[in-house]
């Protein structure tokens, strides 16, 4: 990348334009302009100072792309991380109910007594999401015959998924005095210690994921090879600004903690660490890094909560740090229905860039950002959910042509299928209006840049459990550690497309991306 400073650009400009650049860089200007009006040499020095102006304008646009790019790419990872993870635990906790489709509650009006009608029923209610019917139903057919491990096996984990613990805890030891397989034995041990876990006010986890990425335009250059530079069209000529396909190896590791404060009705605070790093195998320069803290509550009553926090953010790119970042959000979501959530959001950040060996006009990027979200989860069986996400927002940079206004909607649809695997598929799009034209690209044109971005993702994850036998490393006890230590692990693979369109063929790319990631999540 080539090192951009905006002190050596010629005086040429309007007075508009230079008021862009500073009072010590208008000094600088000045004094050139100076220069290039006398002496003999004035003829080859402009010369230069032109190819200068073309070196500086080439240098902006990589040093704004690369900064625009990196720093969304990495507050997206923790979005698009939360929401896998919320994914995989549904899809983990996620009851096979494939019969009793077709029961209807006729069925079981006209035959009351018959226990299998009654248990397809409430696999059919399962099916549905309607957790208390099933629970109902359940209990009923417990009464008609308190034998049937089966259905008490059923009954125990619709109370824990109910949030009743006691309840669950007491059908459990019920079913440890019962005869049962081995492997349902060690499922109710298993459910057994979630309880314990979750009875504790303390809770904490820790997440590590783990992966590989390959993009077929790391370095997000322009489509047509072409850019403008002060309003000229030229051709990128080296092979280094076009668009080049690289492989990352990326890590993360996340810790969370919640205490519960023993109000009833469950308020907690909460706090998280997460450390990400994407390492380049050929562009060195768009190894990425990123460490940040988040600190709040989640204030639940009856159908609503609130989630107020605050957030601190330190990015580097190359390995060195270019971006501080404090924030706060606010957060509602409002539950009208078991299966449908309503949510907003409202969000504030003060980020401070500082310049690098590989730009020296980073700093023109800080400023203030302002956020805001409406979105809908709707649940139209335990098996299938839908997200709808609009979101605005507003950039204040330190210089108006890079401030802008932003508009985007996302639509987001998961499938579980049985045994914790998953396909989730989303579609995103955006529009990024700039405030002034940044006239080391446009020259003279009062042209504002305006960019239209979309991303499709597609991914599918299951545990590795799915594809390894429990007899893989053997019988004995090191064999059976090694498998339970490996089997809980979730592996995706996920398929991305952007392509961003803009009126100014600097911004203008596309970019094909394909990641597998293996992610082990630990509870105490």
């Amino acid at each position: 990348m080539i090192k951009t400073d905006y002190g050596r650009i010629w005086s040429g400009f309007t007075p508009d334009q230079t008021r862009q650049t500073g009072s010590k860089d208008r000094i600088n200007l000045e004094r050139l302009g100076e220069s290039l009006k006398t002496g003999r040499w004035r003829h080859s020095t402009a010369i230069t100072a032109v190819l200068a102006v073309l070196v500086m304008g080439i240098s902006s646009t990589k040093a704004q792309q690369s900064v625009d790019v990196r720093t969304d790419e990495a507050r997206q990872f923790s979005e698009d991380f939360d929401r896998l993870t919320d994914v995989t635990e549904r899809a983990n906790t996620l009851l096979q109910t494939d019969d009793g489709g077709d029961i209807t509650y006729a069925d079981i009006l006209t035959n009351p007594d018959d226990i299998v009608l009654n248990f397809r029923w409430a696999k059919a209610q399962l099916s549905r999401g309607d957790v208390r019917g099933a629970s109902a139903t359940l209990e009923r057919i417990l009464v008609l015959d308190p034998d049937l491990a089966p259905v008490r096996l059923y009954y125990a984990i619709v109370l824990y998924r109910l949030d009743s613990l006691d309840e669950a805890r007491a059908q459990f030891d019920q079913l440890r005095q019962m005869y049962v397989s081995p492997d349902v034995a060690a499922d109710i041990d298993k459910y057994i210690s979630a309880i314990e876990r979750r009875r504790k006010r303390l809770h904490q986890s820790i997440t590590l994921t783990m992966g590989s990425q390959i993009d077929s335009n790391r370095n997000a250059a322009p489509n047509d090879k072409e850019q403008l530079v002060t309003g000229t069209l030229t051709t990128i000529t080296s092979s280094a600004d076009k668009p080049r396909n690289d492989i990352a190896y990326i890590g993360a590791l996340r810790y969370d903690v919640s205490y519960d404060l023993g109000y009833q009705e469950g308020h907690e605070i909460f706090a998280s660490a997460t450390g990400y790093a994407s390492d380049q195998v050929q562009l060195d320069s768009l190894d990425l890094g990123s460490f940040s803290v988040d600190v709040g509550s989640r204030i639940r009553g009856g159908y609503w909560m609130l989630t107020p926090s605050v957030n601190q953010t330190v990015q580097s790119l190359s390995k060195e740090k270019y971006l501080t970042s404090r924030s706060g959000r606010l957060r509602m979501d409002w539950n009208p229905r078991p299966f449908f959530n309503l949510n907003g959001e409202v969000s504030y950040a003060d980020e401070r860039y500082q310049n690098t060996s590989e730009s020296s006009a980073l700093r023109l990027h800080s400023g203030q950002r302002y956020g805001s979200r409406l979105g809908t989860n709707y649940t139209w069986n335990p098996n299938n959910r839908t997200t709808f996400n609009l979101s605005a927002g507003k950039k204040q940079a330190a210089r108006n042509y890079y401030s802008y206004d932003s508009l985007s909607g996302e639509l987001i649809h998961a499938y579980l299928f049985g045994g914790g695997s998953y396909l989730s598929g989303s579609i995103r799009h955006g529009i990024d209006r700039y405030d002034d034209p940044d006239f080391l690209v446009t020259g003279n044109s009062p042209q504002h840049r305006t960019d239209r971005s979309t991303r499709t993702r597609l991914t599918y994850g299951a545990p590795l459990s799915q594809i390894m036998p429990s007899d893989l490393f053997g019988d004995s006890n090191t064999a059976n550690q090694i498998y339970d230590l490996l089997a809980p692990v979730n592996w995706s693979i996920t398929g991305e497309y952007l392509n961003t369109k803009s009126n100014i063929p600097n911004y203008e790319y596309h970019n094909a991306r394909a990641q597998f990631y293996l992610t082990r999540r630990w509870e105490f």
